[in-house]
């Protein structure tokens, strides 16, 4: 591998877990909707749209592809990474007796990175707990309405008004007479889509055990603050999820790549990304080794935070790994006597002193080139989104809404991966150029 492949390998390493997020995402949305088929074809009584079914196959055939191309790009970026192991002394010095393990075991404390793995799969079978009980939720509200559907008792209401709310649910009310000839008034929401109008006449099936509850033959009058929940709990449950998969294999690669490559001992100063302004990034550690080389690193996403540090400048800590894995050990915390680990990733080389560099003298031809290529995918872009708005309105027509909330999602987040590869082979040809 040539040098300047290396460099773009590590520079893209960073949409590894953008690839591992995308095959979670499309895993959890094919397993979805594989449940929702088979709910379809078992659950008596349900009777298929037209349509419906192939909808529900597109779906889930296009999750399971994509899923399984995330998972491949994935695995060539972990290869690469791998690979960086062996040419860490872009990131590190030669190992010397002037690393000595000193007030630290440092083998104990290579030791302990397993710990936090582990620590990382606990957070992911408490997600996957969450989203069971959000699945469970929701499976008991559809079952509670298919039952006030079946046992409720059904009356004659009529529509006393519709109202269309642009901060929360469209909802219709109606009048309608208990068994004992008492009148009731009740807002339903309405989320059929079929039309109402004042004064019509529809069937209320309301729970003789409590008439407040109601629901019409089309309208299941969920409880809306549960659903809330229900959706906090998803949106919250897949975030989790996520962040906690990546952790765990983030974590894995840091021990791996410290126990092949040991610790250094270095000077360390945590920078954070003060005053607040637009963009704003993880503090970063800047590490003066011994022999007189530096290197910057910047702190990553992790509940092992660095800012507490930052009071004290020049302190003595341990570094290792390569590259994204990195680990910053300090003799212990701001509030805490044990060794504390800050999760890093390299933002440059290992340098000498910090010098200007020269400017770079524009390409005329390359400039041309680039300009080209990004008017091409803002064309693509363009046509991509076209499709998708004739797509999600064909959808619409035939009232198919989970295929095209899938469709909406999906084709949203498709071009990140997508714009990643083009511009890593523009990048490509520059550098032959």
């Amino acid at each position: 591998m040539t040098l300047g492949m290396d460099r773009d390998a590590t520079k893209h390493r960073r949409w590894q877990n953008t690839f591992l997020a995308g095959a979670i995402v499309f895993g959890l949305a094919a397993l979805g909707d594989a449940a929702g088929m088979v709910y379809t074809l078992t659950a008596p009584g349900y009777v298929l749209d037209d349509g419906e079914l192939v909808g529900e196959v597109m779906v889930f055939v296009l999750a399971t592809a994509l899923m399984l191309g995330c998972v491949a790009l994935g695995r060539r970026h972990d290869r690469r990474r791998a690979a960086l192991v062996a040419e860490h002394e872009r990131w590190l010095p030669a190992l010397s007796e002037r690393d000595g393990q000193g007030q630290v075991d440092l083998d104990v404390e290579t030791a302990r990175l397993r710990p936090l793995v582990l620590r990382s799969v606990g957070l992911v079978l408490v997600w996957l707990v969450v989203l069971a009980g959000v699945v469970a939720g929701f499976v008991a509200m559809s079952a509670s309405a298919d039952h006030l559907l079946k046992t409720g008792a059904r009356v004659t209401g009529e529509v006393l008004g519709v109202y269309k709310h642009s901060r929360s649910d469209d909802t219709i009310h109606v009048s309608y007479q208990v068994s004992y000839g008492d009148l009731r008034f009740a807002d339903i929401v309405w989320d059929s889509g079929r039309p109402y109008t004042e004064g019509q006449q529809i069937t209320v099936i309301y729970d003789r055990a409590d008439p407040d509850r109601v629901r019409t033959l089309d309208e299941t009058n969920d409880d809306q603050t549960w659903m809330w929940v229900l959706v906090i709990g998803i949106v919250a449950g897949v975030s989790g999820l996520v962040l906690s998969v990546i952790a765990v294999v983030n974590w894995r690669r840091r021990y791996r790549a410290v126990l092949a490559t040991g610790w250094r001992i270095a000077s360390v100063t945590v920078v954070p990304d003060y005053p607040v302004r637009r963009n704003r990034h993880m503090p970063d550690i800047e590490v003066a080794y011994r022999d007189g080389t530096r290197l910057t690193l910047r702190a990553a996403t992790s509940s092992h935070g660095s800012v507490p540090l930052k009071h004290e400048p020049n302190r003595r800590a341990w570094v290792g790994g390569t590259d994204r894995d990195m680990v910053v050990l300090f003799p212990h915390g701001r509030w805490r006597e044990p060794p504390y680990a800050v999760p890093a990733y390299a933002l440059n080389e290992r340098t000498g002193a910090k010098t200007v560099a020269a400017p770079v003298p524009e390409n005329p031809e390359q400039t041309a080139f680039v300009k080209r290529k990004l008017r091409g995918f803002v064309v693509a872009m363009v046509g991509w989104y076209a499709v998708l708005i004739a797509a999600a309105v064909v959808l619409l027509l035939l009232d198919l809404l989970w295929p095209l909330f899938f469709v909406a999602v999906v084709g949203s987040l498709a071009p990140i991966p997508l714009a990643q590869i083009y511009f890593t082979r523009v990048r490509a040809a520059l550098e032959e150029k």
